[in-house]
């Protein structure tokens, strides 16, 4: 009976000093799937896609509720533009203390002063987010 080969080394050894195609096909692959990890593993650690930020916060007023699109400024920004700890989550970068009436600490601190900075089109229009 013929000597079995262990495959795996043969394949190694007749590709070490070629660039084939397979092998080369093979390291991509591997590159590919290693480098996915971080995002797998960081994509159940982004929070809630949108927040009722008046229930949240508890913040008084009229108006109805700002449904937050969290997701949404996640995919443009960096977690430090609106959080302190750079994966984002826990404390916002500035205290929110008035939380009544149109020149709350949302509006003046928060979200005003990022949509002027962004040119968000009618950034400060109530409507825009109410």
């Amino acid at each position: 009976m013929p000597e079995r080969k262990n495959w795996t080394k043969y394949w190694w050894d007749n590709t070490r000093n070629k660039d084939t195609p397979m092998k080369k096909t093979c390291i991509y692959l591997a590159l590919l799937a290693f480098s996915a990890l971080p995002f797998s593993a960081s994509a159940d650690d982004m929070g809630p896609e949108t927040m009722d930020l008046k229930e949240r916060f508890k913040v008084e007023g009229k108006k109805k509720a700002v449904i937050f699109p969290h997701r949404q400024h996640q995919a443009s920004l960096e977690c430090v533009k609106c959080h302190v700890s750079p994966q984002g989550g826990g404390n916002l970068n500035v205290e929110i203390a008035n939380l009544k009436g149109t020149r709350n600490d949302f509006h003046t601190k928060f979200c005003w002063p990022c949509h002027q900075e962004m040119n968000v089109p009618k950034g400060r229009s109530c409507n825009t987010c109410h």
